[in-house]
């Protein structure tokens, strides 16, 4: 009896295992569709570069000493974004993917508010770079000679060019608190002088020659 039920059996089997093993195969290589109208990262990513360089610019120029060399640096990722953001809107437009387009608008919009908060909130790339060295300069001052009140100014390069202000960039250590009051001041009165403090006695000096 059992033999019988193979028999009869058998045929529907191989064919349930051929059936199988062909949508196996049919399946292999294929790659999953894509969404078309999905949230897209890219414009996110593009619009972070240039926002980042563009929040650096000023503390690039004034390390490295770019001067015209900024114009390109700021230039070409504006226009790259700028391009990208064109080229999305239209082309999502065209294709009604809804959720690509907001994508799209939403990347300018996130980089515009996170510069206007950083700059709302103080939060310089100047200001970043003394947080992140805070502790050499901590121990440069205990390690100042003479009495108190101490004082000591640190060069931290300056900017602009011919045909454009010179600005000159300082970290004074002041205990009296008044880094405008500087020693060499005969020397600054020609200068639009502004300091903001970054505690501990500390203060970032900008002296803008015109």
């Amino acid at each position: 009896m059992l033999a019988i039920c193979r028999y009869f059996y058998a045929p529907f089997l191989r064919a349930k295992k051929l059936n199988f093993l062909n949508r196996a195969e049919s399946k292999i290589g294929q790659t999953p569709s894509r969404n078309r109208n999905g949230f897209a990262m890219g414009h996110f990513c593009v619009w972070l570069v240039f926002g980042t360089v563009f929040y650096l610019g000023h503390e690039l120029d004034r390390i490295f000493g770019l001067y015209l060399l900024l114009v390109p640096l700021l230039v070409i990722p504006a226009l790259i974004a700028s391009c990208a953001f064109v080229i999305g809107l239209v082309a999502n437009l065209w294709a009604r993917r809804w959720r690509r387009l907001m994508s799209v608008v939403a990347a300018p919009a996130v980089t515009i508010g996170l510069l206007a908060a950083s700059t709302h909130y103080q939060i310089s790339p100047e200001w970043i770079h003394f947080q992140l060295t805070r502790s050499h300069y901590t121990e440069l001052v205990r390690n100042l000679p003479g009495p108190s009140p101490k004082y000591q100014e640190w060069d931290w390069g300056e900017t602009g060019g011919a045909g454009s202000a010179n600005i000159f960039h300082s970290l004074v250590y002041d205990e009296t608190d008044n880094p405008l009051n500087r020693p060499e001041q005969s020397g600054h009165n020609e200068a639009i002088s502004s300091a903001r403090p970054c505690g501990d006695h500390f203060f970032l000096v900008t002296d803008t020659f015109q």
